[in-house]
């Protein structure tokens, strides 16, 4: 960039922490609104509403002090029809701009304030030596270091409009036309500047369906070789090593299990790999589905294996499965990298029917399948598509169940997991009750805590969790110890304490305690979102609960609940946001983990609730999953329906689209898997 006119080595760095590298890069930093700037009104025939463009002579400045440091800057411009007095907050720094008799362009929305016509925070254009203003759908551009708006417009309109011509068009004309899309050349020029309303519309549906294609392409073409292959069908009413699970189980299966199940059963009967995703919350019953599906694969002489994030959680699972299907004569291998059972892997070698569980030592090269017939993938979102791709690398094309416990949106799970179908566990988990959750302000607090105490006083026991007051791990313990001390002035109460500057063994020994019955409250920070089940406990005070997000707050509710007891969920806060009153009345009006999960994306969107590099396509820039799920439906079909026509985009008609997904995961997968 600082071969460009005005770019030297400084404005290079800036637009650096912007993304932008290279020219192409530049095409591609889109607005992030546009500025209608098609109408100059004198100021005689402006009136409150608006927004309005003006344009005048600056004819007073005044700077008032509201304390120290405090300040804001009162301008008055004049244009020979009329007045308005323009009002700017912490912005000295607009004095010298904005200096008696500076010619200037005001856009913003009018009031009136004591008589007088007012803007406040108006967009400014100082109209300097002679410069003629910047008028029609003007793009407003994201900042960063000293870079300055009228730079960045200006070096759009350079940039922008000489290289956009060289901008590659990646989709067949017989796509374009299909779909009433315009060329991707028009489409960025008119992103950044439109004439009209409609072609900024036209633009931008374009290029979000672009992202989408790109996407969904990209996810597709990575499993490709799954789409063609052959798999065992597994038919369940067929198996009696499944019926032989059930009958083993504690309890029947919810209406929720029995639906995702049909699902998977489906699936297994088909001659081709099952690729599903399976959502639940915790407790819900996946584990029961994945027994289920290995089972389906045991029990027609096939192997299984259930691949766990971490070595800790390959062990628990282990476990749980040696005590399920080891009575049934169901042999259980641990494969982790911490150490192999060398006579296992021999089994595994040897196609001998059994289940493997493991970490991704499962896809290492010294792991040989000699007849693998169903995967399962628990916690999916902590695993690249590395993984995933290795299995297909060796050949070896089961069926795939993929399980997570993080709620993900539909509209999330169709754009990350684009090559798996979605099934979700819904409705409460067996034995657990609604949660009955009250808003109560901080002025309400004491009624919260005399739930708790009339809770200890039936042998119950509750949980209360502390804000992130403070960014540091130390303000968290503090302010957790600060409650628990207090709490412990109350004759007969045995609180405990656990936060995140603890040592490991010392949070172990308090849960352990809380877990016996020897502690009445546990007072905690967020570690306590997970690992701990205590069915004794009745009642959760969350201090502040404004300050956690939906999910933090869903985890930590569904701490109580799980004994046969009524249970409640108490959120204190006074919340200063709208945002924060939304995530309170969501909590109040559902215990769904997806419904919560569609409210945060609807609340924070895409990019904060999931990150958009899963499978190591770089992250949308204009598209929103939740306001573009048409055109998201739309692209993933197309790209299904491309692909099912050409699976290696080896067409002439394909070369740009290949090329265009092979930029996009190139720097995140080796070539080999690629080629």
């Amino acid at each position: 960039m600082s071969a460009l006119p005005g770019v030297g080595p400084k404005r290079a760095r800036d637009l650096e922490k912007l993304g932008v590298d290279t020219i192409a890069d530049f095409l591609t930093l889109w607005p992030r609104r546009h500025l209608d700037r098609t109408t100059v009104t004198p100021l005689w025939q402006v009136a409150p509403g608006g927004p309005w463009t003006v344009r005048g002579r600056v004819e007073s400045q005044q700077e008032h002090y509201l304390g120290p440091r405090k300040s804001y800057l009162r301008v008055r411009i004049g244009d020979g029809s009329g007045h308005l007095e323009a009002t700017f907050f912490h912005a000295t720094w607009l004095k010298r701009q904005l200096a008696p008799g500076t010619e200037v362009m005001l856009s913003g929305k009018v009031e009136l304030f004591r008589h007088r016509l007012t803007m406040t925070h108006p967009e400014v254009e100082v109209l300097d030596g002679g410069r003629p203003p910047r008028l029609g759908l003007i793009p407003v551009y994201p900042l960063a270091g000293d870079l300055k708006q009228r730079f960045v417009q200006d070096l759009a309109e350079q940039t922008v409009r000489h290289w956009v011509m060289q901008v590659a068009e990646p989709l067949p004309a017989w796509l374009r036309e299909r779909e009433a899309l315009p060329e991707r050349p028009w489409a960025v020029l008119h992103q950044h500047f439109p004439e009209t309303p409609d072609d900024l519309e036209q633009s931008r549906r374009r290029l979000v369906f672009d992202e989408f294609l790109r996407m969904s392409l990209a996810v597709l073409w990575l499993h490709r070789p799954q789409e063609s292959a052959s798999a065992p069908a597994f038919h369940a009413d067929k198996t009696p090593l499944i019926a032989s699970v059930l009958d083993r189980l504690p309890f029947a299966l919810t209406a929720g299990q029995q639906e995702a199940w049909d699902d998977i059963a489906r699936d297994l009967a088909k001659p081709r790999p099952m690729a599903r995703l399976l959502q639940g919350d915790v407790g819900s019953g996946k584990t029961v589905l994945a027994v289920l599906t290995m089972a389906a694969a045991v029990g027609n002489g096939y192997q299984a294996a259930l691949m766990a994030p971490t070595e800790l959680l390959a062990e628990q699972h282990g476990t749980l499965l040696s005590q399920w299907l080891e009575p049934l004569g169901i042999p259980v291998v641990m494969v982790t990298g911490r150490g192999k059972d060398a006579e296992g892997l021999e089994r595994l070698a040897n196609g001998d029917p059994l289940v493997a569980v493991g970490t991704h030592a499962l896809v290492s090269d010294t792991t040989r399948f000699g007849r693998l017939g169903v995967v399962v993938v628990d916690e999916q979102h902590r695993f690249g598509v590395r993984q995933r791709a290795q299995l297909g690398e060796k050949g070896l094309f089961p069926h795939m169940l993929v399980m997570t416990a993080t709620p993900i949106p539909r509209t999330l799970a169709l754009t990350v997991y684009g090559d798996l179908e979605v099934s979700q566990i819904r409705g409460l988990p067996p034995g657990r009750k609604p949660i009955q959750t009250v808003h109560l302000p901080m002025s309400e607090r004491r009624s919260a805590y005399l739930k708790v105490m009339e809770a200890v006083k039936q042998g119950h026991q509750a949980y209360v969790i502390c804000p992130l007051v403070e960014e540091s791990e130390e303000g968290q313990g503090r302010a957790a110890t600060m409650l628990a001390e207090g709490m412990r002035q109350i004759p007969g109460w045995r609180v405990g304490l656990v936060h995140g500057r603890m040592a490991p063994s010392e949070k172990a020994a308090v849960m352990e305690q809380f877990r016996r019955a020897e502690l009445d409250v546990l007072v905690g920070t967020t570690i306590l979102e997970v690992g701990v089940d205590v069915p004794n406990a009745t009642v959760m005070v969350i201090e502040e609960a404004d300050r956690f997000g939906l999910a933090q707050l869903h985890q930590l509710r569904g701490r109580v609940g799980r004994g046969p007891a009524p249970s409640s969920c108490y959120l204190l806060a006074d919340p200063a946001t709208q945002e924060g009153q939304a995530r309170l009345e969501a909590m109040v009006r559902t215990q769904d983990g997806l419904e919560l999960a569609e409210e945060d994306l609807a609340l924070r969107g895409p990019g904060e609730v999931l990150g958009m590099r899963q499978h190591g396509v770089a992250g949308f820039q204009l598209a929103n999953p939740l306001k573009d799920l048409v055109l998201l439906e739309r692209a993933r079909r197309v790209a299904r329906e491309i692909l099912a026509q050409d699976p290696e985009l080896a067409s002439e008609d394909c070369q740009g689209l290949r090329q265009w997904v092979f930029e996009a995961l190139e720097a995140a997968l080796p070539s080999h898997v690629l080629h």
